[in-house]
C-alpha cells in the first residue's frame, strides 16, 4: 500500500503518522525524542528507525512503499544541521522517497496558518516564524540556549517566577498566593534554598522547574504578581511576532495577515493568551488570531500530500 509519512521531532517526543494517498490515517506512533543536539547519533538512528517501523507495523506497511516524507524537527538551525539531517533520513534502508525536512517551527506555521502569515510558539521555548505570499520567510528567537532567549516561553515564566520569589526573600515583594505556592512546591523558605536551585539551573542539563501551571493557578486566584508575569510574557511574544512581521514587511505589504499561536504556554494560559490578543489587535489591526485545529503530524501528512501532488522534491535552505 502506498502512503506518505509525517514526522514531528520535538524536544519531548518523536511522533510519526502514516496516511494513504487520500489522507486517511493508517498508523501513528509516539517515541522518545531524537534531537541530535541532545541524543547520541547512534541512539538517534535507532529511535527513528524503531519509531518508523512501529508505525508501519500497525498497517503492514513497507518502507519501500512510502511516496513522500515530511519532517519537522527541532535542532535544524544551520546549513550544517540540514546536511546532517538529510543524510540521516536519506540513509534509512528502503526509504527512497522524496524528503522535505524543515525546522519544527516552520511545520507548525504551515499546520496553523496554511503557510502564510506569522506564527509565534510559546511552549518550553519560544520562536516566531513567518512567510509572505511570495514565499519569503523569516524567523525570530528560537535560540537553543535559554541564556540567549526563550522570551515569553514556559521556561521564561518559570525563571521569572523564581526571580519574584527572590524578591520576596529580599523583602522587596509582598507575600501572596504565588509566593506561598512557590514555597510549598519547591520547599524554598530561605535564600540558601533558592540559591541551591539557581546553582543547579546554571549547570546543564538541569532545567528550571516547570512552574507555568502554578503561575496560572495563582493568576486565576487573583495574585497580581502572577498576572504581571503572564502579561510580561505576552508582551515578549508580541515582540517576537513584530520582529518577524517587520522582517517581511507584512503590515505594509499584506495587512490583515493571519497571526497564529502554538504551544501550551500560551494556549493553556487565559491571562497570557488574552493579553497577547489585546496587544495584537492594537499592533496588527485586522489580523485574525489563529489557533491550531490539528496536530503537527497531521500538518506534516497534509504537506507531504500537497508536495507529492505538485511534484516538489527538494528540502529548503535553512531560514
Amino acid at each position: 500500500m502506498e502512503y506518505v509519512l509525517g514526522i514531528d521531532s520535538g524536544g519531548t517526543n518523536y511522533r510519526v503518522m502514516a496516511a494513504d494517498l487520500q489522507g486517511h490515517t493508517l498508523g501513528s506512533y509516539t517515541g522518545q525524542p531524537a534531537n541530535h543536539y541532545c541524543v547520541p547519533e547512534d541512539q538517534v538512528k535507532r529511535i527513528i528507525r524503531e519509531s518508523l517501523d512501529t508505525c508501519l507495523g500497525q498497517f503492514g506497511g513497507r518502507r519501500s512503499d512510502c511516496r513522500y516524507l515530511v519532517v519537522g524537527t527541532t535542532g535544524l538551525d544551520s546549513d550544517q544541521d540540514g546536511v546532517f539531517l538529510r543524510e540521516l533520513y536519506g540513509q534509512i534502508p528502503g526509504l527512497d522517497c522524496p524528503q522535505y525536512i524543515v525546522n519544527d517551527a516552520e511545520l507548525a506555521h504551515y499546520t496553523v496558518t496554511g503557510g502564510r502569515g506569522v506564527l509565534v510558539i510559546s511552549g518550553t521555548g519560544s520562536i516566531g516564524f513567518g512567510r509572505d505570499s511570495q514565499g519569503h520567510s523569516a524567523r525570530a528567537g528560537g535560540w537553543s540556549c535559554t541564556i540567549l532567549g526563550d522570551e515569553g516561553s514556559g521556561t521564561w515564566v518559570s525563571k521569572r517566577a523564581l526571580r519574584q520569589l527572590g524578591r520576596w526573600l529580599d523583602g522587596a515583594a509582598a507575600e501572596g498566593v504565588l509566593i506561598r505556592r512557590l514555597c510549598e512546591e519547591l520547599s524554598v523558605y530561605t535564600r540558601e534554598d533558592l540559591n541551591n536551585i539557581a546553582v543547579r539551573i546554571a549547570n546543564p542539563p538541569w532545567k528550571p522547574p516547570e512552574l507555568g501551571k502554578l503561575v496560572n493557578e495563582a493568576a486565576a486566584a487573583g495574585d497580581p504578581d502572577a498576572v504581571t508575569i503572564l502579561k510580561e510574557a505576552a508582551a515578549l511574544m508580541i515582540t517576537i511576532a513584530e520582529d518577524v512581521a517587520n522582517a517581511l514587511r507584512l503590515s505594509e505589504k499584506e495587512p490583515g495577515f493571519p497571526l497564529g499561536v502554538w504551544g501550551s504556554n500560551i494556549l493553556k494560559s487565559p491571562v497570557l493568551y488574552d493579553e497577547f490578543c489585546a496587544l495584537a489587535a492594537r499592533l496588527f489591526p485586522g489580523s485574525p488570531i489563529v489557533r491550531p485545529t490539528r496536530t503537527a503530524t497531521e500538518g506534516a501528512v497534509q504537506l507531504a500530500l500537497e508536495r507529492l501532488s505538485a511534484g516538489q522534491t527538494t528540502s529548503p535552505a535553512v531560514c
